[in-house]
């Protein structure tokens, strides 16, 4: 069963690009071993509807990832309103 985390996260990536080789969260680093799948989240959110414009959008790139402890998480690039943050949201398995 999926376990929520939703902290943030320092993480590392193959040059030029926001693939993810390690992250560290709560004192912990970890390799990524596998990129199992990646997607993108452009949704609104909890937004009410008139105030649902591109500018409220979700801007995430969402990785799924095998790592060195034998667990599978997923973690998201925020890129929204002008922030470059990573977040761990949740331990899959």
């Amino acid at each position: 069963m999926p376990r929520f985390i939703g902290k943030p996260a320092e993480v590392e990536c193959s040059a030029g690009s926001t693939t993810p080789t390690a992250f560290a969260w709560n004192d912990t680093e970890m390799q990524v071993v596998k990129i199992v799948a990646e997607w993108q989240d452009f949704g609104f959110g909890g937004a009410h509807p008139i105030a649902r414009t591109w500018r409220t959008r979700r801007h995430r790139n969402y990785y799924r990832i095998l790592c060195s402890d034998g667990h599978t998480y997923e973690i998201y690039l925020d890129r929204g309103s002008g922030r470059r943050e990573w977040h761990v949201y949740r331990q899959v398995d």
